[in-house]
Order: structure tokens, then C-alpha cells, then sequence
């Protein structure tokens, strides 16, 4: 039998009704609510090593099939961007003392281990300065290619650190260019930044297979002109499986609790609703319906 699973977006986005039965994700000023028409509270499979797991419900010991699906691999690096964005959204606001950095190199580099190689030694100098930091770290594969691989940098979002220069940073970095830019005018940074690094110029997407339908475009003015992006087209770049972001750990992940629409519509401080969705997840045997809304409290 086979266990190929599709994605449906729907649109309009029903409404989720009052008695449902929803989570609600808190990060800083964003809340998600997310309704899903079959929930399961409890683990289905247990990790274990060497790349297999066993399902609990019947003893069986599995392994962990490889993706070499390039569609399926897209789907999978989407939803580490969802949760990349939950991250950032739970640990930076905005405050004076957060920096949006990105660290690209005076060379080009298309082997990932070495810009991790590379990260670990700035992160190590920039500790010998300020010893209390945090960060999530995110690797970008840029749209050129160097011998048919992606050319990599790193953009870096750092808290606790109250002043440093451009120049200080390049000098700690050692490897080429730093662009910093500070984040109190975004009140959704987790948005801002994943679309920011996902989304690529049309005329350097290399294919456009993978891609529900037409690659979805928008058009964006760049320095005065109109230009034309595919949204999230970038992630065709990533290696399959690869792990493009980490953090520190005073970097903490969101939680999540259960309660009715009703009850988080009442509590208040929500703010205005920024984004609905409705998708339709069907595989052999099974389908089920996840509806989701955002909402800014610094919006009204």
C-alpha cells in the first residue's frame, strides 16, 4: 500500500466554531490557534538509535526510510521554517539589544561543514567579549552556484549583547563581510525573516518542480524597480535532511495548551488577526483538516 500523503490549501478558510477544541501557541506579541479536525495527545513512535524507532502501539521496530523525494524534502524543510519562526517569534521582540546579523563570506564557500567549522570560531571569540549572549543561527544557500552546489552564508539573530560595530564583528568573524540591522520597527520577526530568506529572485530558481501548481510569485519593489520572487523557492538549495538552523541554549522553544475557541477568543490581548489558513492532509486511509490563525497584539 502505498503511504504518499497530499497537501491541500483551501480557500476561503472556514471559520473554526466556538466549542472547538483548539491549541494556542503564545510567542511574546504573536498567538497561534490551531484547530485540527483529528488530534492525537499521545506519541505514536519512540525514537531510537541508528536511525530507527518503534511504533507503540504494536512493538515493531522500524527504520527511518531516507528521503530522496525532492517534493517531499520541501515539504519537510517548510515545516522546519514554521517551527524555525515559532522560535524566533518565543525569543526576540525587538529590543534594543537585538541584532539581526548576516555574515557572508569574501570568498565563495559551498562546503556546509566548514561554515559550521567557521561559525563555532566566531562564536568562541565573540564569547571572549560578551559572555552573556544568545542566538539562533540560520544557514542561507545563496542562488549562485559553484560547481553546481549552492554558495553558502549565515545570517545570525543575537540578544544580550547592548553595543558592538559592524567593524567589530567583521573583525571577530574574520571571514569577510557583516551586515547588521536592528529589529525594533518588525513586530513579527519570525514572518519577517523566514520569508525573507526563503523567498528568491525568479531569474535565479533553478527549477520549478516540487511545487503545488504554479511556483506561487509575487512581486516585490527592490531599490525602486518591481521585482519578481518565488516564495519560498530558496529552499530547493538545501541538501536533503540537512538541519539549517540551531541556537544557544538560553534560546527557548514555545509551549502550547489546549482550550476552547470560545475561552482564548474572551481572555483578550490577542490583537488583530494577521493570517488564516486551511489545509487538507489525506493519505491512504486517513484525512484530516488543520485550520490556523495568527493574531499581533501590537496590532489593532
Amino acid at each position: 500500500m502505498s503511504d504518499t500523503k497530499t497537501i491541500r490549501v483551501i480557500s476561503p478558510v472556514e471559520p473554526i466554531t466556538g466549542h472547538a477544541l483548539v491549541k494556542v501557541t503564545r510567542m511574546q506579541q504573536i498567538t497561534e490557534v490551531q484547530y485540527s479536525q483529528h488530534r492525537n495527545f499521545f506519541p505514536t513512535i519512540q525514537r531510537l538509535k541508528h536511525n530507527r524507532y518503534v511504533v507503540l502501539s504494536t512493538g515493531e521496530l522500524k527504520v527511518f526510510a531516507r528521503n530522496d523525494n525532492r517534493a517531499q524534502n520541501l515539504a519537510s524543510l517548510r515545516a522546519s521554517l514554521k517551527r524555525l519562526r515559532r522560535l524566533i517569534n518565543n525569543n526576540f521582540s525587538g529590543a534594543a539589544d537585538e541584532l539581526f546579523i548576516t555574515l557572508t563570506y569574501a570568498e565563495d564557500v559551498s562546503d556546509p561543514k566548514q561554515i559550521s567549522k567557521d561559525f563555532d570560531g566566531f562564536i568562541k571569540r565573540l564569547r571572549r567579549r560578551f559572555t552573556t549572549f544568545d542566538y539562533i543561527k540560520i544557514a542561507e544557500p545563496q542562488g549562485r552556484l559553484k560547481s553546481g552546489r549552492a554558495v553558502w552564508h549565515y545570517h545570525l539573530l543575537l540578544k544580550g549583547v547592548a553595543y558592538i560595530t559592524p567593524d567589530d564583528l567583521a573583525k571577530t568573524w574574520r571571514h569577510g563581510y557583516v551586515k547588521v540591522k536592528a529589529l525594533q520597527d518588525v513586530d513579527d520577526i519570525g514572518r519577517y525573516l523566514t520569508s525573507y530568506m526563503a523567498n528568491i529572485p525568479l531569474e535565479e530558481l533553478r527549477h520549478t518542480d516540487g511545487f503545488e501548481g504554479n511556483p506561487p510569485i509575487v512581486d516585490k519593489n527592490v531599490a525602486g524597480q518591481k521585482k519578481a520572487f518565488v516564495k519560498r523557492g530558496r529552499l530547493q538549495y538545501y541538501p536533503s535532511g540537512m538541519n539549517f538552523y540551531s541556537s544557544s541554549r538560553g534560546i527557548k522553544a514555545p509551549t502550547s495548551n489546549y482550550m476552547s475557541y470560545n475561552e482564548i477568543k474572551q481572555t483578550g490581548h490577542l490583537g488583530k488577526l494577521t493570517s488564516a489558513s486551511e489545509v487538507v492532509i489525506e493519505s491512504p486511509g486517513f484525512s484530516n483538516k488543520v485550520i490556523t490563525e495568527e493574531y499581533n497584539a501590537r496590532r489593532h
